[in-house]
């Protein structure tokens, strides 16, 4: 049932992308750029990504403009710590390194004025995925529960697959920006800002069932927030 809403949902935000380029070149308040950049960290951790936005304005505000895009990304750290989603207890993974690479639509907001853009964006839908990764779960209970049959042990993970609205929505991946790009010819920009990110990830089945941390826990995750460059590529401006 959710793989086919994903399915519906998908198809609904190809048809709207489609729908805005059209409506915008007949009202000739279109723009379109590809911005291929990434975020970067002093801790070693970095999130690439290539974002294709399309943007439209009303001849009233032609400052404010909305739009829809596709941003492929991914987030790759070393030693991290993901949590469940309850808070009583709050367990966790520990990670000698996590990774994931996912395709999402993005529906955003900015500011146009002069050659600058200010604006933010956010994954609304999209897909993940990336290599099994082993984490260690240490109880942080001390009375039986769930997860009492995986006690120190490292257990198999891979991400999450699918992920709706992760700025909202913990033990979803996705990512979000805030930016402000720059148009130094019709042809070429650049970009900068900050991107927030949620990386998430889910224990995988063993031959006797499913693996369980503590209240039947499957998932966790984690934020992370860097800063963010790239180099953009007007395609309507």
């Amino acid at each position: 049932m959710f793989r086919m809403k994903t399915f519906y949902i998908f198809a609904v935000l190809t048809a709207a992308l489609s729908a805005m380029n059209v409506y915008g070149q007949n009202q000739s308040q279109a723009s379109a750029v590809i911005d291929v950049g990434t975020g970067f960290s002093d801790d070693n951790s970095f999130a690439p990504s290539v974002l294709y936005y399309e943007q439209v304005s009303l001849n009233r505000v032609p400052w404010f403009r909305f739009g829809l895009g596709i941003r492929a990304w991914g987030y790759y750290a070393n030693r991290t710590n993901l949590y469940t989603k309850t808070d009583s207890p709050q367990d966790y993974l520990e990670y000698n390194k996590v990774s994931a690479n996912g395709l999402s639509f993005v529906v955003g907001a900015n500011l146009r004025f002069w050659k600058i853009d200010l604006g933010i964006n956010t994954d609304l839908i999209g897909a993940s995925f990336g290599s099994q990764r082993r984490g260690y779960y240490e109880r942080t209970l001390t009375s039986p529960g769930t997860g009492s049959a995986n006690n120190g042990q490292w257990l198999k993970t891979s991400p999450v697959i699918f992920n709706v609205a992760p700025l909202f929505l913990e033990n979803y991946n996705g990512q979000s920006e805030a930016y402000a790009r720059i148009y130094l010819t019709k042809r070429i920009g650049v970009k900068v800002g900050y991107v927030y990110g949620h990386i998430a990830y889910r224990t995988r089945n063993v031959k006797d069932g499913k693996v369980f941390l503590d209240n039947s826990q499957r998932r966790v995750s984690q934020n992370y927030g860097m800063p963010y460059a790239a180099v953009s590529f007007p395609i309507l401006h």
